[in-house]
């Protein structure tokens, strides 16, 4: 899910005006950023505006007492270090930044914590927190600064700003229906504003969570007419959206079409020299490549998000957690299990580092080690985890949830290796009825769950049903994958070597074999040479080409009786 990273200007409050602090009831000259930092500023380019505020602020700081400054003499500085703050976080140094934004608050608190002053801290600090993926810890800071925005500001249109904040935060803790209401409000509020349409990527991300892709990708489309006529159809705004539409347009199986927008948000985050938001686009074009099966081109891709991400923000934020749990994605997904493993055990220790995870990041590290515990053989461990990891996407997301119904899949397959068949089938059933409801959103989700019961019920002896469910699985594989894609050959596989045990089986069993044999090759060809991963492309797939040879054998045999 992607967060609203845009910079939101807010009122810069006067310079040097007189403030009452609390603890000692005398009037202090407050000492605000220069103009030229506030004219960066309020025009967003941070990257102008951080060399504007940083001398100013670190001498402010040192004529406080430098690093022996207390709350009490850091007065005059209190806007600075917010500004501060919020400037190194937007920059990528959002680790000097936090605690300078903490800071802020600390001294804010002595003028009043219902003061102007502090509402400015606690929405920077929010930001910095924010930025750096501690949702669960900017909850507070934008909480207490909407309750004095609504208390100072009234009616004023500025007010939508913390109303968006609050709502983005709320969305990204897994608070998806109360995150709309508050997206909902700050656009009623703003208007056909540059501000009042990019909230909609909040109400896209909310509507998405809620499986209402329809609604999702209509206010993000229409917010991104909106925004290319009142900006430009390059500006920060429309590609922040464009980036919503493109995981939107996945969640939908529209895959191809989702890629090519991830492809070109990237060109302009990278054109526009915006580190983070090349990140994001990274991170949203490797998985959409996982998706499609291009596992070649996802690892690089990923790993480039996750450098950037170390760059930006070190091993104390969420996001550089998420993105170790990606690059563990692909090489699970490659087959390379042990280093998988080792990039999802990174992901924990990171996000554990950070302060804890929200619902979407836990469900997401916690099911992939677990899946890699089923692979490698840690099959106890791994329906420990998942039976976690399923009660959390209910209680946060509910039982019918895309996310749901791909976690409740997996512990079923991790059941039935510990051949717990019974509870695995009535789960598989339970699922393919939930992700049927889900419409195109689950077609991938559909096709696995349909195999995964065929497998089940082969193994629970019910041949004419695990056949029937084999046969759908692969019919459905064959639109909702593409030709060589690694699921759509397993599908083939399975089901080809099912057929093999059957009556009359033999014909289709060789058909299908054939085919995933064919695709096997292909996929070992697509990249320059017979390189290493041809190699593991291959050696993944012997078992098709021994069935196929045995059923060719067998056919053979058969004729020349």
């Amino acid at each position: 899910m992607l967060e609203l990273h845009r910079s939101i200007a807010i009122a810069i409050l006067p310079a040097a005006f007189a403030v009452s602090a609390a603890h000692a009831q005398v009037q202090v000259q407050v000492k605000s950023p220069s103009d030229a930092f506030t004219a960066a500023f309020e025009a967003g380019d941070l990257r102008k505006a951080l060399p504007l505020i940083e001398p100013d602020a670190k001498a402010c700081i040192a004529a406080a007492g430098g690093d022996k400054a207390t709350v009490d003499s850091l007065d005059s500085c209190v806007l600075l270090l917010a500004y501060y703050g919020m400037a190194l976080s937007e920059n990528g140094r959002s680790i000097e930044a936090v605690p300078i934004a903490r800071r802020a608050v600390d001294v804010a608190a002595t003028f009043g914590v219902e003061s102007e002053v502090s509402l400015v801290a606690n929405f920077f600090y929010g930001l910095v927190l924010e930025r750096q993926g501690r949702n669960a810890d900017a909850e507070e800071p934008f909480r207490l600064a909407l309750e004095g925005a609504e208390k100072l500001l009234g009616d004023d249109p500025a007010l939508a700003s913390y109303v968006a904040r609050r709502g983005n935060n709320l969305v990204m803790l897994g608070k998806f229906a109360e995150g709309l209401v508050f997206a909902e409000r700050a656009i009623r509020i703003a208007g056909d504003t540059v501000d009042g349409n990019f909230f909609r990527l909040t109400q896209a991300n909310a509507l998405m969570a809620l499986g209402r892709l329809g609604e999702a990708e209509a206010t993000l489309r229409t917010g991104i007419a909106r925004l290319a006529a009142l900006t430009s159809p390059a500006s920060a705004e429309v590609v922040s959206l464009q980036q919503s539409l493109a995981l939107c347009l996945e969640k939908q199986n529209r895959t191809d079409e989702a890629i090519a927008l991830w492809r070109q948000t990237l060109v302009a985050r990278r054109a526009a020299g915006d580190e983070a938001g090349t990140a994001d686009s990274l991170t949203g074009l490797g998985v959409a490549l996982v998706r499609r099966g291009d596992l070649r081109e996802a690892e690089p891709v990923l790993r480039e998000a996750l450098t950037i991400r170390l760059r930006l923000f070190g091993e104390t934020s969420n996001l550089t957690g998420l993105a170790y749990s990606n690059v563990g994605l692909v090489l699970m997904e490659s087959g390379r299990n042990d280093e998988a493993g080792n990039m999802f055990l990174r992901a924990v220790s990171v996000l554990n580092a950070s302060g804890g995870a929200n619902p979407d990041e836990l469900v997401t590290v916690m099911g992939n080690l677990a899946t890699v515990l089923t692979r490698t053989g840690g099959l106890e461990s791994a329906v420990s985890i998942q039976r976690q990891v399923l009660q959390i996407a209910v209680t946060s997301f509910g039982a019918g949830h895309a996310r749901t119904v791909l976690i409740r899949n997996n512990l079923a397959v991790a059941l039935l290796k510990l051949r717990q068949r019974a509870e695995a089938i009535d789960l598989l059933k339970t699922n393919y009825a939930a992700a049927t409801d889900l419409g195109a959103e689950a077609a991938q989700l559909r096709v696995m769950i349909a195999g995964s019961l065929g497998t089940a019920l082969e193994e629970a002896g019910d041949m004419a049903a695990a056949r029937m469910w084999f046969g759908r699985a692969e019919r459905d594989s064959r639109t909702a994958f593409s030709a060589d894609h690694s699921q759509r050959i397993n599908i083939a596989w399975r089901y080809g070597r099912f057929m093999m045990g059957q009556p009359a089986g033999l014909p289709l069993a060789r058909t299908l074999l054939r085919d995933a044999g064919r695709q096997v090759l292909t996929r070992a060809g697509g990249g320059a040479g017979f390189d290493a991963r041809a190699q593991q492309e291959l050696s993944d797939f012997t078992i098709v080409f021994r069935d196929q040879v045995r059923a060719d054998w067998q056919l053979s045999a058969g004729a020349g009786k």
